[in-house]
């Protein structure tokens, strides 16, 4: 079994994408950590909380952490993921509480703990710059990073740019020098896996209690996609990044590459521009039939 660390800005992808990790027999939830991103960094902390309580997973200790960029810069995502993260989807209260350390002693803790830990990044870098910044010794205690972000041809919310790394380009550029190992799964992942409403009602997914969640929170975004491009359709960027961690036979098409960020005030701001070396594993295309079964998985909760 393999132990995972997860960062996350929580909003509807990253919520689907921790029920996956819930519900995998193959990895084991070590911690996890919040950042603002999708929202507000008090939403977010509730939405993982209200998740794992929901799940009956209070065990898993939930750490806060950055709730801006390094540079104090804030983008959201409310237009795609609601007003809360959870597309207004409200999860009942709970008595789930935050650790008293925060995020980047809360990582080191874990990979000290669990050497060879795999952190899986859902959301901005920030928290993880920083706890490298602070503890240069998980270099050696890290197998990998798995990162959802960048966009190697067209970005999400600039031309050029996808959210979490435009979020806080400066703490990806820190955590590329780390000296690392890196698996990047890139918004062009999802748009190669795209689902329509029809495609996403024929899971059978809405007789399952984790179902019914990922449905109920789909409603923003499905509404979003419809208006902006005429199409009622979802991506599962940070679920189809999970599933890689659960099943790695589920890329299909994968390079050694490098990548550097664009850091100039311009509007290539956040761009992740392809560049020479191939320290990173890059992923281009999974095998969607490999990921339909790995989302069902999420049934099982209760």
């Amino acid at each position: 079994m393999k132990n995972i660390f997860i960062d996350s800005d929580c909003g509807i992808d990253d919520a689907t994408a921790i029920m996956i990790a819930l519900a995998s027999r193959e990895i084991n939830v070590i911690g996890i950590s919040a950042v603002a991103g999708n929202a507000g960094l008090d939403h977010v902390v509730n939405n993982i909380t209200g998740l794992l309580a929901y799940f009956g997973r209070e065990d898993i200790p939930v750490y806060k952490g950055a709730s801006t960029s390094l540079l104090g810069e804030r983008i959201h995502a409310e237009g795609v993921h609601g007003s809360n993260g959870l597309g207004d989807v409200i999860l009942p209260e709970n008595s789930k509480t935050v650790e008293t350390i925060m995020a980047p002693d809360g990582l080191y803790k874990a990979a000290k703990e669990n050497p060879g830990l795999t952190l899986v990044t859902l959301g901005p870098l920030t928290n993880i710059a920083m706890s490298i910044n602070l503890f240069p010794e998980l270099k050696s205690l890290l197998k990998e990073i798995v990162v959802m972000g960048g966009a190697l041809e067209k970005g999400n919310i600039t031309k050029f740019a996808e959210f979490n790394f435009a979020a806080d380009p400066e703490s990806v550029q820190f955590v590329f020098n780390a000296g690392i190992p890196l698996t990047i799964v890139p918004w062009d992942v999802a748009v190669s896996a795209i689902y329509s409403e029809e495609e996403l009602d024929a899971l059978g997914l809405k007789d399952s209690k984790a179902g019914k969640l990922l449905l109920d929170m789909q409603k923003v975004p499905l509404d979003f996609l419809e208006q902006v491009f005429g199409f009622r359709g979802v991506g599962f960027p940070d679920p189809l990044t999970m599933a890689y961690v659960v099943d790695e036979t589920i890329a299909s098409r994968r390079i050694k590459g490098n990548l550097k960020m664009e850091l100039s005030f311009n509007t290539m701001r956040g761009a992740s521009v392809p560049s020479e070396g191939l320290e990173m594993d890059i992923i281009l295309e999974i095998k969607k039939e490999k990921f339909n079964p790995i989302l069902n998985l999420i049934k099982t909760l209760e």
